[in-house]
């Protein structure tokens, strides 16, 4: 398992200087999250090169993209506005591809709670429309990563995953808070997403451990990836990749697994 923090922490900083900080910190990668105004680069409307020019002082420096964040989600009940979803998410596989990002952070929620059928209409439209993403994800070497986010669970993702036909390029992302704060225990979230999760976003907290330990028993190498919105300016934001890259350490000097 490897190390690795998104942009969030630090949105002003440019590739290079977030470069040094993974390096200063002890992180393996850096997670790009697209579309917010960060200074990074990695957008889509990048000048010809630019992206090819970041792979490259990645790669220099040691360190891999994780994962590129966006915020697409076929989660509107509007075909159009899915459609157009679907659009953006074929050129951020191009973008990833071009970044070396082997997963693309997407969405799935809200899932309608009310009754009515509305869940089961979610989990059929969606379902569908990742099932194609899916596909023209593989074809750029990507996988999609939806991530339990909010009242999308562990549950829901599983259900969805296995109405699109498990396709190879689509798993979880697997935020365990996200779960936690909508009644889902670490292990009960975990037999809906088991064998499935491609990266995992994460703030220090007492259940990370177990978190940490189920999926280094299936033997998942991928990314745990620390995803902290940066407030009160870059000296903050450096003792929180500096405490959270030595709470993470020390889970894996406890369990005794290796990078």
């Amino acid at each position: 398992m490897k190390l690795s923090f998104m942009t969030f922490l630090y949105p002003d900083l440019d590739c290079e200087a977030l470069i040094g900080k993974a390096q200063q910190f002890g992180y393996e990668g850096i997670e790009f999250r697209a579309e917010s105004g960060h200074k990074h680069g990695v957008e889509l409307d990048a000048s010809p090169g630019a992206i090819g020019a970041i792979r490259a002082r990645l790669a220099d420096a040691g360190l891999e993209t994780s994962c590129l964040a966006t915020s697409v989600s076929f989660a509107s009940p509007v075909q159009a506005e899915r459609d157009a979803k679907m659009e953006r998410l074929c050129q951020f596989t191009k973008l990833a591809a071009e970044v070396g990002a082997p997963c693309i952070r997407i969405f799935a929620d809200p899932i309608p709670n009310g009754g009515r059928g509305k869940r089961e209409e979610s989990y059929r439209f969606q379902s569908e429309y990742l099932a194609i993403a899916a596909g023209r994800a593989a074809e750029a070497d990507v996988k999609l990563c939806l991530e339990t986010h909010s009242v999308f669970r562990a549950f829901d993702a599983g259900e969805l995953l296995f109405r699109a036909g498990y396709p190879h390029a689509l798993g979880i992302n697997w935020h365990l808070e996200h779960c936690l704060l909508h009644g889902e225990d670490v292990d009960e979230a975990y037999r809906h997403v088991k064998g499935r999760v491609i990266h995992a976003h994460f703030s220090m907290s007492p259940h990370i451990e177990r978190q940490v330990e189920l999926l280094d028993d299936e033997g998942f190498k991928g990314f745990f990836s620390l995803e902290m919105i940066g407030q009160g300016g870059e000296e903050v934001a450096d003792r929180l990749l500096a405490d959270q890259a030595g709470g993470w350490r020390e889970i894996q000097a406890k369990l005794d697994i290796g990078g």
